[in-house]
């Protein structure tokens, strides 16, 4: 079984609250419960999550974002974000960064000053690091929600994670 399906069973297992199927989520559609934020700090930009993003919000930030760094890290775009955590459990479990965190919408949205829709915003908003707010030492990154399934995972299961990653 590939490492990927493995998480979305899991995922599906745990009934993570409002997690759309991500086999079937073909655009946002509610306002998700969490959105994921990536520690720009602790990225080091592999592409996986892009990769499995079934809604494709995270992209790599702009040159420049983060001076000093050659190949920027990644974001998501939180606003298109639906809340699967199919990114942490990427993050964490075929890659050990462990970079990623879930928080509260409405946290973010009163830290930001921003309102999480039901949709995907009408025009493309361009990732930002949040740095200050997600990042190891940041305002909220305590509050984060990580791996949901790195414990719970059962011999097989973890094998199939280590061959993966390589």
């Amino acid at each position: 079984m590939a490492a990927i399906d493995i998480i979305k069973r899991r995922l599906k297992e745990e009934r993570v609250p409002d997690a759309p199927d991500p086999d079937e989520v073909g655009e946002k559609k509610k306002r998700p419960r969490e959105v994921a934020f990536m520690d720009v700090n602790l990225c080091f930009p592999c592409g996986k999550c892009p990769e499995f993003c079934p809604v494709q919000c995270i992209e790599y930030l702009r040159p420049g974002s983060l001076p000093g760094r050659g190949v920027q890290p990644v974001q998501d775009r939180f606003q298109e974000c639906i809340g699967c955590y199919i990114c942490v459990e990427v993050c964490a479990l075929l890659t050990d960064y462990d970079a990623i965190r879930m928080y509260d919408s409405d946290l973010v949205e009163q830290a930001l000053g921003v309102k999480i829709g039901d949709g995907k915003p009408e025009s493309y908003v361009p990732a930002e690091p949040y740095e200050e707010y997600f990042s190891e030492g940041g305002l909220y990154r305590h509050l984060g929600k990580g791996s949901r399934i790195r414990e719970k995972m059962n011999a097989e299961e973890r094998k199939a994670m280590e061959r993966e990653r390589g």
